[in-house]
């Protein structure tokens, strides 16, 4: 392995993992919001960055007290790099491994203490859909509906099965039997039995 590949690895795992391992905390206790996908790059970076620098002044503390726990800084970035990788290889993998590891934790302890700041409560973007027909549905019980569509036609059936996206465009809800349906101001009529499921899209819905 030279030099190249390792850096490579190296990048990865200390500016996108720590940084992504705090985004990733810190949206179970704020709400989601949409953002470009430059933002939240920059923001994932710039918080691996931060642990990363952390959990190397870790690193330099340790080597200060067990010199022979670490390879030499020095040597890693000098013009026999790869010669000193190929004769360290298992003590340089095990310093990059503990780097990356410090900083994910150190991005978790910091995300778990500001959710505790905030009074440790967990948000989750959560459909109302997702809620109302399955989370909230109490053991042994189902949930039944009647809805109208923008056409006019009333439907009304077993909840079968849903898509469970936050966008409601391009939503939707499979209806299952006992199936009943009307047009205008006529009566709820059964569906024949072998409609076994009717399928309506979430943006058709009134």
């Amino acid at each position: 392995m030279v030099p190249g590949s390792w850096l490579s690895v190296l990048f990865f795992f200390l500016l996108v993992a720590p940084g992504a391992t705090f985004e990733l905390r810190s949206r179970r206790r704020r709400a989601t919001y949409e953002d470009s996908a430059f933002l939240e790059v920059s923001r994932i970076v710039l918080a691996s960055l931060v642990f990363s620098g952390l959990a190397l002044v870790v690193l330099v503390l340790v080597r200060e007290l067990w010199p022979d726990w670490l390879p030499e800084s020095r040597r890693l970035v000098a013009r026999d790099a790869e010669d000193y990788f190929r004769d360290r290889y298992a003590l340089v993998l095990r310093a990059l491994i503990a780097w990356s590891a410090i900083a994910c934790a150190l991005a978790w302890a910091a995300s778990w203490l500001l959710g505790k700041q905030q009074g440790g409560a967990t948000i989750r973007p959560v459909s109302t859909w997702t809620h109302v027909f399955k989370q909230a549905i109490p053991a042994g019980h189902a949930a039944y509906v009647r809805v109208r569509l923008d056409n006019g036609v009333v439907s009304s059936g077993l909840v079968a099965n849903f898509s469970s996206a936050l966008d409601t465009e391009g939503r939707e809800l499979v209806l299952a039997q006992p199936l009943a349906s009307k047009t205008g101001t006529s009566d709820m009529q059964p569906v024949p039995s072998q409609y076994q499921r009717v399928v309506l899209r979430g943006d058709s819905i009134e």
